[in-house]
């Protein structure tokens, strides 16, 4: 958290319940705009083309592109598989009790 928002915290603690409330409806009010806009752009919908041009997607040409090493060597998949059989299997045991 920023020292900003930390003194800001300290500063709203001190206020009463009522000044409190005033503080959060002023802020409430000064984002209605943005999200007025922000619900109109949603149901306006996007041209494919400017999702792709605004969030830039990476092309897979081929799947063992996505493979990622980072399973842990000294584990197997039986026994991680065992581990979420017994814990699924206590989780409905605990939920049938």
């Amino acid at each position: 958290m920023s020292p900003e928002i930390e003194a800001a915290i300290a500063a709203i603690e001190k206020l009463s319940p009522q000044e409190r409330q005033q503080i959060l409806q002023m802020l409430l009010e000064s984002q209605q705009p943005n999200l007025e806009k922000l619900s109109d752009r949603f149901w306006q919908g996007v041209a494919l083309h400017e999702l792709i041009e605004s969030q830039k997607p990476i092309t897979v040409n081929q799947p063992q592109e996505l493979r990622a090493y980072f399973w842990p060597e000294e584990e197997s998949i039986d026994d991680f598989l065992t581990f979420m059989r017994e814990q699924r299997q206590g989780t409905l045991s605990s939920d049938l009790s």
